[in-house]
């Protein structure tokens, strides 16, 4: 059992302009008509989100989907946060911003790399309490903030602004390439994973 879900982080955006940032991509998503106005629909854990709206069959890929489908709520978080993919959070490595190398957490069987994943633990710690959460790389010893950090496999991103999609089919690369224009050219990270 559990819930599959998509999620859309805005990597750029500042804790003050994070709310007035979802305010009109939402309002974007339901003159579209992608999700309904109003938070009606319960989400996993949390309060309620958005329904899907009258087209959200235009923005996603659906085949492979037995009919019929309904999607589920969106969840808009316009908090500092660090966003996973659930049970499927488990990465092998991430990139420096600097010198693009990968630290990598497993050896070729999969074992964890001890202390390989200390540096990035301790500045989550960091971030979640509001700095910059520097991790600094084994190979060219620069410390670069947390959300600059890539290759993560999709598990783990960092931003004060995040927009689950949950039950969900793909959404299509159109309308997330749409959703990113609307974040005003911001760094974006996508994932999936299910709960």
């Amino acid at each position: 059992m559990g819930d599959y879900f998509q999620i859309i982080v805005d990597r750029d955006v500042t804790g003050a302009d994070a709310t007035p940032l979802a305010a009109r991509v939402v309002a974007w998503l339901v003159a579209e008509g992608v999700i309904g106005p109003e938070r009606t629909e319960p989400v996993l854990g949390k309060g309620p989100g958005y329904p899907p709206g009258p087209r959200i069959r235009e923005v996603v890929d659906s085949s492979g989907w037995g009919e019929p489908w309904q999607g589920g709520p969106l969840d808009v978080e316009v908090t500092r946060t660090m966003f996973d993919a659930g049970q499927w959070a488990d990465p092998a490595s991430a990139a420096c911003p600097r010198c693009e190398r990968d630290t990598e957490f497993h050896d070729e069987t999969w074992e964890e790399i001890p202390g390989a994943w200390d540096p990035f633990s301790e500045a989550i710690a960091g971030w979640e309490e509001g700095g910059e959460g520097l991790v600094r790389c084994a190979h060219c010893d620069a410390s670069s903030p947390l959300v600059d950090w890539t290759g993560m496999g999709g598990c783990f991103s960092f931003g004060n602004l995040g927009f689950t999609f949950w039950g969900w089919p793909d959404l299509t690369p159109a309308f997330l390439a749409e959703f990113d224009r609307r974040l005003g050219g911001h760094r974006t990270a996508f994932m999936s994973g299910k709960l």
